[in-house]
């Protein structure tokens, strides 16, 4: 082979090298990207954990205040059905001992 061969030969590899650089600049890029998405993805996981567990809680004190009405209704038939028996009671002792 004469000078002129490796001379081609020579540049044919040094653009070769370039063009592979060129390449791995660019997956460089890429995987920085992905790792910023990566970061990004499990930033939102955790948000969204301590979302859901907010709207559990959120969830618990809406049943709790929707079961409050029906104790209070609970608790006012109780007590018309005590103040009717009482009466009845009273009426009855009434009665007899009349």
């Amino acid at each position: 082979m004469d000078e002129h061969a490796y001379s081609e030969t020579g540049l044919q590899a040094l653009q070769s090298a370039r063009a592979a650089h060129h390449r791995l600049d660019r997956l460089e890029e890429d995987v920085k990207d992905i790792h910023t998405l990566a970061q990004a993805m499990a930033a939102t996981r955790v948000e969204m954990r301590d979302l859901k567990d907010d709207m559990s809680d959120v969830k618990k004190n809406v049943s709790r205040l929707t079961a409050q009405p029906g104790s209070r209704w609970d608790r006012l038939v109780n007590a018309a059905v005590s103040a009717v028996s009482t009466g009845l009671v009273g009426a009855l002792f009434v009665l007899i001992l009349r």
